[in-house]
């Protein structure tokens, strides 16, 4: 004796309804009812309607913007000489306290006030002059230690370790303007490396110009100072001698890498030169200081901001900063036993603008204006 199973009860209401709603689609459209839209090349999303017998669902699916097309370019070569370093000094001070002069005036009038006033600016000028010498033989005494690593590190090096680390996914050539490809963007970089007085970070400042071409005549120009963070080694001697100076090499092409990457972009989208002034806090070395400036771009590891004189200034977060949501934390910098740096070999910044490190709960990325 054979069972079959009892069909459950409603069964045949359920063929029925699904039999007529494939009956009633038109023709061709019962195989496409269930599937996805094909995405419009030009839309921003994809919106999807599935229909079921009981429910309708709309499901809208982002559709990533075509990324730019970005033009090949050429970086001018520079002459084969070692990279250029340097101990980071303030001259705001030097030629000060020269003392006062009498203007030898008797007799004379006001052509006599001139010829004074010519002689004194000229004693001042004498005087700066090798106040400044003496103050940056000072502070070069920081790079000591890495003299035999630098020595052989050249310009041509450097450039090819920067085209290298750009993030700039263009086709990158390394060409004299002679030699540079037609169609290509022509980029003219001049980089200048220093070290912080408590060594713990260097200091790029360079000048790039970019240019339609090898043969234009016009360009942007961007003038940029580029900070690194802070070595997160104890000893900082240590770090940067290892391996033949790879540190010092390392973060010197990393600092270029980024400046080329600023200039290129701010040549195709200039920042809007109408945003609010602020103050903002930055890492400078192992201390933390501050910028009046407008905040051009802000990443996970660094600020990008226009200074009151139109440069651009490029750091790194101040420690314990409230970083962009979705950014990892920022690496912890170990307590260093380091003398305070003096007001002389201090930034290019007036010494006043440098302030203590700001307690981890305290500190901010930015401040009000």
């Amino acid at each position: 004796m054979s069972r079959h199973a009892t069909p459950p009860r409603g069964w045949r209401r359920g063929v029925a309804g699904a039999l007529s709603l494939a009956l009633a689609l038109p023709a061709g459209a019962q195989d496409a009812a269930g599937a996805p839209a094909p995405a419009p090349a030009s839309s921003a999303a994809v919106t999807t309607t599935v229909t079921t017998t009981t429910t309708t669902t709309v499901v809208t699916t982002p559709v990533a913007a075509p990324a730019e097309a970005l033009p090949a370019w050429t970086l001018a070569t520079l002459p084969d000489d070692p990279v250029p370093f340097h101990g980071l000094v303030n001259m705001d001070n030097a030629g000060l306290g020269s003392g006062a002069m009498l203007y030898p005036t008797a007799g004379l009038g006001v052509l006599g006030l001139l010829v004074g006033v010519a002689t004194h600016a000229a004693i001042v000028g004498g005087s700066r002059s090798s106040q400044e010498t003496k103050m940056q033989q000072a502070a070069d005494k920081v790079l000591d230690p890495y003299r035999g690593s630098l020595a052989q590190f050249r310009l041509r090096d450097l450039e090819q370790r920067a085209l290298a680390a750009t993030s700039s996914t263009a086709v990158a050539h390394l060409h004299d303007a002679k030699d540079a490809p037609a169609d290509d963007v022509f980029v003219e970089a001049s980089p200048s490396f220093a070290m912080t007085a408590d060594s713990a970070a260097l200091v790029l400042d360079e000048t790039i110009v970019v240019r339609p071409s090898a043969k234009s005549d016009k360009g942007v120009q961007q003038v940029l100072r580029v900070i690194s963070p802070p070595l997160p080694q104890a000893d900082l001697k240590a770090a940067w001698s290892a391996d033949d100076g790879a540190a010092l090499k390392s973060t010197a092409a990393a600092l270029m890498a980024q400046s080329l990457d600023i200039a290129l972009l701010l040549s195709r989208h200039p920042a809007d030169d109408k945003q609010a002034f602020k103050t903002l806090r930055y890492s400078f070395g192992d201390r933390e200081r501050m910028e009046r400036g407008q905040l051009v771009q802000e990443t996970c590891e660094r600020l990008v901001i226009r200074t009151l004189r139109g440069a651009l200034l490029v750091v790194p977060h101040s420690a314990g900063a409230t970083l962009p949501a979705g950014c990892p934390p920022a690496p912890a910098i170990p307590a260093r036993e380091t003398a305070p740096a003096p007001a002389a070999a201090a930034s290019g910044v007036s010494a006043s603008a440098a302030v203590p490190a700001a307690p981890a709960a305290s500190a901010a990325s930015t401040a009000g204006a």
